[in-house]
């Protein structure tokens, strides 16, 4: 009897009886419910919670969808939305991992509205210049209460012309088509997906092209304005700064003029304020603080706040490239070529600090600390731009980034004694950065002084993505290097420090491996740019939620829309298609996604690192019905991560338009690691007037 384990007994029953009264999932309260919604990891489980039990999926409908959008992403959204915008961020976070877009050359429509007569006329660009214009774009979108229900405003520079498009989607959209509808005097038409587009244009008055070309172009955000007017700042060759005001619906602008001594207007830079600055590079050598919010009542131009002129500490500074707001009270200007291509302004109630409160070298950023002594060399900074405060590293103190001479993107954060953070490298590629972009919160994008060429990074650290909505693919073992390796000496100079370059991103070749036929039937003016190898001047994402990214190349602008077309359950932007055009009930791809037959075929590979390269080229396919039923080309993309559309071109190697080598591998020798430096005085030299002439005729180490 002693043997028996009666004392077990009393505990076993304790225990029947605590997980009898202990709580579940389903009878949590919703505040508790609301936590582990917040961290579960993709929309599946969402739904799978809501199919647990009737009290789950009641909670799911009203608080759950809003829950995990706030845990996963940090949106608050009406809970009525926040399926919808889960449903469309997964999927844009989904088509940028898969590199899923269409691409296109954009052109205003037939009925172009002209901001100078009020009347409808035909769009045809700049005439008589002997090369093509260099567009300065800009955008902005702004959401009302669904996800689906936009306004988004692209505007750019063609030659001395400004050219505007605002585009409503949604219930926006469709308030277009049912209060005002499409007749003779209205200036919407139909826009892919069924959103409506109006498109206008202004001509500076008495400009000749070439003399008054606009060369800098910023919008004002919502936020900095009043009324449904759509201003624009811009500056010109000769000299003319001016604030537009376009009242689209009496269809007419007007301008208020700033005095800069009729000296060029280099860049442009508008703070985020709402009683905005604005921040003017004159000539070579200024950079002037104007107030920005429009004045009806002075008749003479508006003078400057303050005027500075950046000085070196005995050394040359060469020119001023570029100039950007960093923080409501911080201005940075990009130099050179000159040691310290980067000043950093304060704003003052009085206007720019009269000498910059900080100088940046762009040699070895933490040469003291590990004591590594870099030869000093002179390069030139050209783009610069702030990192959103909600991303990773932001800060209201001043985080950016900039693009320079030597094809390296850096992170610059003010509250840190370095001078970088972080060197984005392109083991593939050197060529000068021309423009950068930031996508969201994680990622940016970066404009080639050569190829035509766009480069992705990620902000985030290698392996800490926040959010993904497909497997990742497992990682291509690395490649031995190849025995004529040599490295470049601007990369040599971090190899010994604690700076480590960051690389493995990825590059699209903006030059189109099709023709655009399409477009050309229907306009007289042919879009695309003059030569195959244009620089990206300049780009324009509207919004951290957009799917849109824009980029200005020599005499066109062209825009990637990130969508999938083999998409089952596309972007909700995208519901009115769905609903209402019979090519979508039909699921016709192509005249889903290219009706006109202007979609281009771009190419694109993945830069690899240091130990994996020998990147392939890939090229995206026609928008056709064959493409969905190609299994072949669907088991290729899945098993590389990839949309539908990529393929391999040696597939197809008799097929090419032109009959040349593939772009990447005859232009940036992709297998060798410092392809562009072959093409370098050639690609550096050419753009923007001068802009390569300032970093080309210094060399690496000189």
């Amino acid at each position: 009897m002693t043997d028996l384990p009666l004392p077990i007994r009393p505990r076993a029953a304790e225990r029947r009886l605590a997980s009898a009264s202990a709580p579940t999932l389903d009878t949590l309260p919703v505040e508790l419910l609301e936590i582990v919604t917040s961290n579960l990891s993709r929309p599946k489980d969402i739904v799978s919670l809501a199919l647990t039990c009737g009290r789950l999926r009641h909670f799911v409908q009203l608080y759950g969808w809003e829950a995990f959008l706030k845990g996963r992403f940090g949106l608050l959204r009406p809970s009525g939305d926040a399926r919808h915008t889960v449903h469309g961020l997964t999927t844009l976070y989904r088509n940028w991992d898969r590199k899923a877009f269409t691409a296109r050359y954009l052109e205003p429509g037939a009925n172009v509205t002209s901001l100078n007569s009020g009347e409808k006329t035909r769009w045809r660009g700049p005439q008589g210049q002997t090369m093509g214009y260099q567009p300065s774009v800009d955008s902005y979108e702004e959401m009302g209460s669904a996800w689906v229900d936009r306004k988004e405003v692209l505007a750019w520079s063609a030659g001395a012309n400004v050219v505007m498009r605002v585009k409503e989607t949604g219930h926006r959209g469709a308030r277009v088509w049912q209060e005002i509808g499409i007749d003779a005097d209205d200036p919407h038409e139909p826009g892919m997906f069924g959103h409506p587009n109006a498109w206008y244009t202004y001509k500076i008055p008495e400009s000749f092209e070439g003399r008054d070309d606009i060369t800098a172009l910023k919008l004002l955000r919502p936020h900095q304005k009043s009324g449904d007017a759509e201003y624009a700042v811009f500056g010109t060759a000769s000299g003319r700064l001016s604030l537009l005001s376009s009242d689209l619906e009496q269809r007419r602008a007007t301008e208020q003029l700033y005095d800069t001594g009729s000296r060029t207007v280099g860049s442009i830079s508008i703070s985020a304020a709402s009683e905005p600055l604005m921040a003017a590079t004159l000539g070579d050598s200024s950079i002037a603080l104007y107030p920005a919010n429009y004045d009806q009542t002075g008749e003479d131009p508006i003078k400057a706040l303050s005027e500075v002129r950046p000085i070196g500490s005995g050394m040359s500074i060469g020119r001023i490239w570029s100039s950007n707001f960093i923080s409501d009270s911080k201005v940075a200007i990009g130099l050179g070529p000159t040691l310290e291509p980067i000043q950093i302004y304060d704003v003052t109630p009085n206007g720019l600090t009269a000498e910059p409160i900080r100088k940046i070298n762009l040699n070895s950023s933490h040469s003291v600390e590990s004591g590594h002594a870099a030869r000093p060399y002179n390069t030139s900074v050209y783009p610069i731009i702030p990192i959103a405060i909600g991303s990773q590293g932001g800060s209201t103190e001043g985080v950016f980034l900039s693009g320079g001479y030597d094809g390296l993107v850096r992170l610059h954060d003010l509250r840190s004694p370095h001078d970088f953070e972080t060197i984005f490298w392109d083991v593939t590629n050197d060529s000068a950065i021309y423009s950068l972009a930031c996508q969201g919160l994680e990622r940016f994008v970066a404009g080639s002084s050569m190829h035509s060429m766009l480069k992705v990074f990620d902000l985030r650290f290698p392996g800490s993505h926040a959010y993904h909505s497909i497997s990742i693919p497992a990682v291509t073992p690395s490649k031995s290097k190849p025995q004529d390796y040599t490295y470049s000496a601007v990369i040599d100079r971090f190899q010994d420090t604690t700076t480590k370059p960051v690389t493995s991103g990825w590059n699209v070749f903006l030059s189109p491996r099709n023709s655009s036929r399409g477009a050309a039937t229907r306009h007289p003016y042919r879009p695309g740019p003059r030569t195959e190898d244009s620089p990206v001047y300049s780009l324009s994402i509207p919004s951290p939620t957009s799917p849109n990214i824009y980029a200005g190349l020599e005499g066109a602008v062209q825009n990637l829309n990130f969508v999938s077309v083999l998409d089952a359950h596309p972007d909700p932007l995208l519901s009115h298609a769905r609903d209402y055009l019979s090519e979508w009930q039909n699921h016709d791809i192509k005249k889903m996604y290219n009706p006109h037959n202007d979609v281009l075929n771009l190419g694109m590979y993945e830069q690899g690192s240091e130990e994996g390269l020998g990147m392939q080229l890939l090229i995206q396919d026609d928008v056709s019905a064959e493409l969905g039923k190609n299994e072949k080309r669907k088991a290729f993309a899945e098993r590389r991560g990839l949309d539908e559309r990529w393929k391999d071109p040696s597939e197809e190697a008799d097929r090419w338009v032109r009959g040349q080598v593939p772009q990447g591998e005859a232009d940036t020798s992709i297998g060798t690691r410092r392809g562009g430096q072959r093409g370098r005085g050639r690609g550096r030299a050419r753009a923007r007037g001068g802009r390569g002439r300032g970093g080309g005729n210094v060399g690496v180490g000189g």
